[in-house]
């Protein structure tokens, strides 16, 4: 068995926990962050982990997003635009490279965590993978996830991520900055691919009802879409878009 863990939440969740408001004589209030207790709180929550979904013994990597280059941007110059000027908390950077230094990392060029994550956990180099994370795409990835705020751990099957994956080309998502099929909500989302089924065609019949081609509909699944292990040439060093199943 092996963790694969979130570096990016990680070290986000560690340094807003860890950074405190210091109030000065004058009325000036700045925020300040103590790197050694950065360093234990985010060791500590690697050894819970460990400790609760394994051992000692097993297998921990932390996996971190591209900073530089994000291969979705080609695809659609928007995504995470709406994030653009955002400022990482005190003590990111250094939390960051101390991570680096002393854990396994693993980070792939122009690649997001979540793609790691999702690349790793689809490698077939273990039995069992465990994500640990709290973002909601990884119910697009075929394993095993553990919820760093609900402590819940889940098994999620490969008809289960190719349905969440289709849902979310449906619904978009707000927080990444693309929108996915207009007037379609996680309800209505839901109930078309119950009543539809987890196939393209349904898909592509929901975006030319909105007046929308296939082609915009392929750019918005293409950026939902988590990488599993055959979407990435490791020989190429880049990405293989996804294609839809024509069935």
């Amino acid at each position: 068995m092996r963790l694969l863990i979130d570096g990016d939440i990680l070290t986000y969740k560690t340094c807003w926990a860890v950074q405190t408001e210091v109030g000065w004589d004058d009325g000036i209030l700045t925020t300040a962050t103590n790197l050694s207790e950065l360093k234990a709180q985010a060791n500590n929550m690697v050894q819970e982990w460990q400790n609760k979904l394994g051992d000692k013994e097993t297998p921990i990597v932390i996996c971190f997003s591209d900073r530089v280059n994000n291969f979705r941007r080609k695809i659609f110059p928007d995504y995470k635009q709406n994030r653009k000027g955002n400022k990482k908390p005190l003590g990111y950077n250094h939390l960051e490279t101390y991570l680096k230094k002393n854990y396994h990392a693993h980070t792939i060029p122009q690649l997001e965590a979540d793609d790691v994550l999702g690349i790793l956990a689809t490698d077939g180099a273990f039995k069992r993978n465990i994500i640990v994370s709290i973002d909601k795409d990884m119910l697009t990835i075929p394993c095993e996830y553990y919820n760093m705020d609900s402590e819940i751990t889940e098994v999620i099957d490969e008809a289960t991520a190719d349905h969440m994956f289709f849902f979310q080309t449906l619904v978009g998502d707000s927080v990444d900055n693309y929108k996915g099929c207009p007037g379609i909500g996680p309800k209505k989302a839901t109930e078309l691919l119950l009543s539809k089924g987890v196939k393209w065609q349904t898909i592509i019949d929901a975006y030319d009802k909105a007046g929308l081609s296939e082609d915009h509909a392929l750019v918005q699944a293409r950026v939902a879409r988590i990488l599993r292990h055959n979407d990435y040439d490791y020989d190429k060093q880049e990405v293989k878009l996804w294609e839809p199943p024509r069935n």
